[in-house]
């Protein structure tokens, strides 16, 4: 396999993806779009644990605020998706089919 500069070597998730050909034309398409305004103002902060009456939130705000996110990959990955997956998804089942438990190096 030849490596292009400038781009990383493919993966073998790479290698078996499908190819995105049919995502692009040889023809702009230069349509106007609607913009969609903000349903939450962008320099609103989240509300205090304490404000928040969804217990599960709560518990979640208190793990969040303690959880290593400045430098990747220190923080438990199980816990923050979980966070995120009940932050977006609200009472929607966890979908555990798709956790693979590894031990931690």
């Amino acid at each position: 396999m030849e490596l292009m500069l400038g781009l990383p070597p493919m993966n073998q998730m790479d290698a078996t993806d499908t190819p995105m050909f049919d995502c692009f034309t040889d023809m702009p398409d230069f349509t106007a779009f609607n913009a969609v305004t903000n349903l939450v103002p962008r320099d609103e902060m989240d509300p205090a644990p304490k404000k928040t009456s969804n217990s599960q939130r709560r518990k979640d705000a208190h793990v969040s605020v303690r959880l290593p996110l400045a430098k990747p990959d220190q923080r438990p990955e199980d816990v923050l998706n979980r966070i995120l997956w009940r932050a977006t998804m609200g009472t929607e089942p966890y979908p555990e089919w798709v956790v693979k438990h590894m031990d931690d190096d």
